[in-house]
């Protein structure tokens, strides 16, 4: 029979690396250690969303806070293999109802809605994912068929395979219904987890449906623990090669550095969720996404873990950021290039902090990533890349914007004498009161423009669409690029000034 169990809710839309940077950085682990999510070929896709095998983790940071009294009401019933049902009951009668249809590039999401009736009235089916009916209503009902998941849609679509499931209600649930409540009708000895609170009757409060995200499924296991007054969660389902402890101190190294990154605590607790990935793909080790307040991450089971700890520590890196940026920041607009690209630097930079990579990976993977950067050359802004991100490959927003990162930093390391980082403008970001709704581009190019010296760099590399000329414009930081065989190689320069060395001693140079 099924269990009534309370619902949860989640956050957002996807901040996942794209799959050609995550090439690069799967290499930071060398050989039998995981392939990151696409074949290791010239284009980097998940760049530090790194190593993990076919898992499934969810990192779901219960953020929400509803607004207001929750007057609608969501029952979910899982019934059938790959099947939901839904049952809703409005906080006012309406006649018309729609489902997102396009997410991430991905099309034709509503077509598994079926069914859909409302009570008392005649219903019909404008166009996929629209319904009318001749009179308003209150209660409708719905099926959503849960078919298996590809490589392309597991991260970022519900999903039910076997003993467990992944269910967003961005693509579950009508766009007009708002603030709600939600119960959940599972399979005997299945749960549900969330980062959200459950109100006095077991129901999860949801005021942002397209941002919830839930974990149902058998034997659901987790542990918790306090970072800094943030509240964390581990929860694990199915076979893993590890435990919850095992992923949960690597997460609370990482959300420690963010905190201190940014100053900016996150509110309500965090989760991170971890299950097999769902898909036979020898050539997918790990999917990974963060929406809102929830990182969606799947692992290869098969997949080696030969550093375990580094290598949950390289996942955690980028996609624990996200929580940060942009899921914390109230802005609109396409900044893509700062919060995919900009996020893989400073994600890079808090491997090599907490030792998961060493300094040698560091350039090394940069390298790579210009050698991406390389192969797929173009003349459009990185703010015209962010808003034709998932239009086409989309590849300039993680590897450009990345590579804009790090000559951003060497930039200001060096115009301040050491004194002033990259790091820095994350805690300004976070300090200054900026209006809600704000344009994200006007915003952080303000910011980073802020010193004269580098304005004209932010005009150059974000507005327009120069080229970056790495091996010219390296050697003056005391790096050398060679681009000739198989891949660039970045490396220290022979001879360094005094100036050089002590600015590459402050991103972790120790010779």
């Amino acid at each position: 029979m099924p269990v009534n169990v309370g619902c949860v809710r989640v956050r957002e839309l996807p901040n996942c690396t794209d799959l050609q940077v995550q090439n690069a950085i799967q290499h930071m682990f060398p050989a039998k250690a995981q392939r990151c999510n696409v074949k290791l070929n010239k284009r980097l896709t998940l760049l530090l969303c790194a190593f993990a095998g076919n898992c499934f983790v969810l990192l779901c940071v219960g953020v929400v806070s509803v607004q207001g009294s929750v007057r609608s009401r969501v029952t979910i019933s899982i019934t059938k293999p790959s099947e939901i049902k839904i049952d809703a009951e409005l906080s006012r009668p309406v006649n018309s109802w729609s489902f997102r249809n396009a997410y991430a590039g991905v099309l034709g999401i509503a077509e598994r809605v079926d069914d859909f009736q409302v009570e008392g009235a005649v219903t019909r089916k404008v166009v996929t994912g629209e319904f009318r009916s001749d009179l308003k209503a209150s209660k409708i009902s719905y099926t959503v068929r849960l078919s298996e998941p590809t490589a392309a849609d597991v991260s970022h679509f519900s999903w039910l395979v076997g003993e467990r499931g992944f269910l967003l209600f961005a693509d579950l649930i009508p766009l007009e219904i708002h603030n709600l409540s939600a119960e959940f009708l599972l399979p005997e000895g299945w749960t549900v987890e969330s980062s959200l609170p459950r109100n006095a009757n077991g129901q999860f409060e949801v005021a942002e449906p397209e941002k919830a995200v839930f974990l149902v499924g058998h034997s659901l296991s987790k542990a918790s623990s306090t970072v800094d007054g943030m509240a964390l969660e581990v929860v694990l389902s199915g076979k893993l090669p590890f435990k919850e402890r095992d992923a949960l101190e690597p997460a609370i190294n990482v959300m420690q550095k963010y905190l201190a990154l940014t100053g900016f605590r996150l509110p309500g607790k965090s989760s991170i969720m971890i299950a097999p990935l769902p898909i036979p793909d020898k050539k997918t080790g790990w999917k990974a996404e963060t929406r809102g307040s929830t990182i969606v991450l799947l692992i290869n089971p098969n997949v080696r873990f030969e550093r375990l700890r580094g290598q949950l520590t390289i996942i955690f890196t980028h996609e624990v950021l996200h929580l940060w940026v942009p899921n914390s920041l109230n802005l609109e607009g396409d900044y893509d290039w700062f919060f995919e690209g900009f996020t893989l630097y400073t994600a890079l930079r808090t491997a090599l902090e907490l030792k998961a990579i060493d300094f040698k990976e560091f350039l090394n993977t940069l390298a790579r990533v210009y050698d991406s950067y390389r192969s797929n050359p173009n003349t459009l802004s990185l703010i015209d890349e962010s808003e034709r991100r998932w239009a086409g490959a989309g590849t300039q927003v993680y590897v450009k914007g990345m590579l804009v990162a790090f000559l951003y930093d060497l930039m200001i390391r060096r115009e301040s004498g050491g004194q002033t980082t990259l790091a820095d403008r994350y805690r300004d970001l976070f300090s200054r009161h900026v209006a809600d709704g704000a344009n994200g581009n006007e915003v952080i190019i303000a910011l980073l423009g802020s010193p004269p010296a580098v304005s004209h760099f932010t005009k150059s590399y974000v507005e327009n669409g120069a080229q970056l000329e790495l091996k010219r414009i390296l050697s003056a930081y005391g790096l050398s690029l060679e681009s000739a065989g198989k891949g660039s190689q970045l490396r220290v320069s022979v001879e360094l000034n005094e100036d050089q060395r002590r600015l590459l001693r402050s991103l972790g140079y120790s010779n």
